[in-house]
């Protein structure tokens, strides 16, 4: 069996992602709530407290605590079983990564779930619910492109950290029958997308900028 990975969830790898926008965060940074007609955008409370968490950090230099659900703790544990049954599934080996840093956004990175050695593409692991990868599965087998929506700005950041690499997104579910516990798609996002996704960081990033100015410059 393979082991956890060895570059995350340890001090080291905390200590590099404090104060910075990561992938995981990325949908949560791009969430506005629907305008009304002739107003702008709002963000929702999802981005307003992700922003004060940030700050929190920058401000402390200790990583918001976070919560880990049952739900959580079991995608924890069975990653290393869905890496392995991708390889089993594609032939394709997977190397573990660290933290890995936006290359020209400054507080901005990723922690991809691994690398595909032959083709430097990147993978990222889902062990949802049954009843959620049981819905997924009736998508998927609806349209052979179909994704997860809510994913897609974590796997186009983590694509724009390596040079614009597709990322494979590998759902699973031991639980289910053989047949049903794997769902592998490639994801490829498209120049347009990914330069969506950096200017939305940026965004977000310099929105964050502005409040630490204000609280240790006393900006007005």
């Amino acid at each position: 069996m393979r082991d956890a990975n060895p570059f995350q969830n340890n001090g080291a790898w905390f200590n590099e992602r404090t104060g910075k926008l990561t992938a995981s965060r990325m949908a949560a940074a791009m969430s506005f709530l629907k305008a009304k007609k002739d107003e702008p955008a709002r963000e929702s409370s999802e981005r307003r407290k992700l922003k004060i968490e940030i700050l929190a950090e920058r401000l402390t230099g200790n990583i918001v605590p976070k919560y880990v659900t049952q739900e959580m703790q079991w995608g924890i544990e069975n990653e290393p079983f869905a890496k392995e049954a991708f390889t089993a599934k594609t032939g394709m080996q997977i190397t573990d990564l660290g933290f890995v840093e936006h290359p020209s956004i400054d507080l901005c990175g990723c922690s991809p779930d691994g690398l595909i050695e032959a083709t430097h593409e990147l993978i990222e692991v889902k062990c949802p619910s049954s009843a959620t990868m049981i819905s997924w599965l009736i998508e998927a087998a609806q349209d052979k492109d179909w994704l997860p929506e809510e994913y897609k700005p974590q796997m186009a950041l983590q694509s724009a950290c390596i040079g614009g690499v597709p990322v494979w997104f590998c759902a699973f579910d031991p639980r289910l029958p053989e047949k049903n516990r794997l769902l592998i798609r490639k994801f490829t996002p498209t120049t347009e997308y990914l330069q969506e996704i950096e200017s939305n960081a940026q965004r977000f990033l310099d929105e964050i900028e502005a409040m630490f100015e204000q609280l240790t410059l006393g900006v007005e």
